[in-house]
């Protein structure tokens, strides 16, 4: 019936959150005896302000507001550091079960609540993409693309991550490292997207300022068709390139346009990077 169906969707992000959080507790471990190459959560980026009025389509909730107040707070610390996470992951833990979504089979309108530019204010570990451990001003941005404008920069059904910025900023002023693969929603739960080849790192601009004629112009420097041929080029382990494809779900998602808040998990695949949280918010 529909609560046996409610409480199994609340107990399955309920594991993906605890996976999260113990990624965090032991680089909170790991921290503090001193491993400076130790993954952690950490804030990348402040969220939009409030009184942007571009925003103001998004409902106010009080776990929402809690979560991107703690966001600015750990962000303004002089630390940025575990301990000062643990307000982050909280929040996270309050809001997942109100996503707007839960429950929802429709593929559509994960689709259209996906479709845009989010660009990643916090994770809980960033094994998935080691720029992203450098301090700042060092640390690019972090940016993900769904929809219309994934499929005019990599092509259509596709989704791609974008870096730019900080120590990239030597590649040129508007230079960006794309990543992009193929995407589906899963059958029957269109939260989670499973991850398919082919596998494409390219050199390119970013999606801003400039015309549609460029929008195709990017040097691929790495190109694979499986799973096991992109982690093998990845330095990945004989058990990690033998892993099942990647699956992504979104635990929690908006879809009030700029200022949409969304919160992730790498849910299966790659036992390197299986468990790490992010969220991040719409851009456009």
């Amino acid at each position: 019936n529909d609560d046996d169906d409610d409480e199994a969707f609340v107990s399955s992000r309920r594991r993906l959150f605890d996976r999260a959080l113990s990624s965090a507790a032991i680089a909170s471990s790991l921290a503090l005896t001193g491993n400076p190459s130790a993954a952690s959560a950490k804030v990348v980026s402040l969220p939009i302000s409030p009184f942007d009025e571009s925003t103001s389509a998004i409902p106010s909730i009080p776990e929402r507001d809690a979560l991107l107040q703690a966001i600015v707070q750990t962000k303004s610390s002089s630390n940025n550091n575990n301990n000062d996470n643990d307000a982050i992951l909280r929040a996270i833990e309050k809001l997942i079960p109100l996503s707007p979504l839960n429950g929802n089979s429709e593929k559509k309108k994960y689709d259209a609540a996906l479709d845009g530019e989010w660009k990643l204010i916090w994770y809980s570990s960033s094994n998935f993409s080691p720029l992203l451990k450098l301090p700042s001003p060092f640390r690019p941005d972090s940016y993900q693309y769904f929809g219309a404008i994934a499929a005019a920069e990599v092509g259509e059904g596709r989704v791609a991550q974008g870096l730019s910025g900080g120590v990239l900023s030597a590649l040129g002023p508007d230079a960006e490292l794309w990543l992009s693969s193929g995407a589906v929603g899963r059958e029957g739960d269109p939260s989670t997207l499973e991850i398919y080849p082919p596998f494409r790192f390219q050199l390119g601009a970013s999606p801003d300022d400039r015309g549609e004629s460029k929008q195709r112009s990017k040097r691929t420097v790495v190109e694979a068709d499986s799973d096991a041929e992109f982690r093998k080029a990845n330095a990945r382990s004989a058990e990690a390139q033998a892993a099942p494809k990647n699956a992504y779900e979104q635990l929690y998602l908006e879809d009030g346009g700029r200022g949409s808040v969304r919160v992730s998990v790498i849910a299966s695949g790659d036992p390197v990077i299986v468990g790490e949280m992010f969220v991040h918010q719409k851009l456009r």
